[in-house]
């Protein structure tokens, strides 16, 4: 399993990327290596980029959960991805997570987000470090 990730320093956005595909006895390791990368980062917005072989049913499940439970917290994401099949599995089962097909449209689309967040939030919003 290969996973990249970036903070992009002037919006405090986490990008992760996978290339690979993975099964289901990688999975765990997946979620875990994602979780970690969002504690150690305390990011404000987050994008999960699946390259075209990485859509596997086990990548989904990890992305989902990754959304299930960082959006209670408060962290918006989305995700990009170019697979057809792979975006129309991701909008079955969670609507409200965003899918794009260009990582450089998820990111915006976060950045909009966060932007609406901090304006509902008011002048002393402060930015999760």
């Amino acid at each position: 399993m290969y996973l990249r990730s970036r903070l992009l320093i002037e919006d405090s956005l986490l990008l992760i990327t996978l290339d690979e595909p993975i099964g289901t006895e990688q999975r765990a390791a997946l979620a875990q290596a994602v979780d970690q990368l969002v504690g150690e980062h305390r990011p404000v917005g987050m994008v999960f980029t699946l390259g075209p072989a990485a859509g596997s049913a086990a990548a989904v499940s990890v992305i989902l959960r990754t959304y299930r439970h960082w959006a209670r917290i408060g962290v918006p994401m989305a995700v990009a991805t170019p697979p057809a099949a792979v975006r129309y599995l991701i909008r079955a089962n969670q609507p409200a997570l965003p899918v794009h097909t260009d990582t450089d449209d998820a990111l915006s689309a976060i950045r909009t987000l966060v932007r609406r967040q901090a304006a509902a939030a008011g002048p002393k919003a402060a930015v999760r470090r």
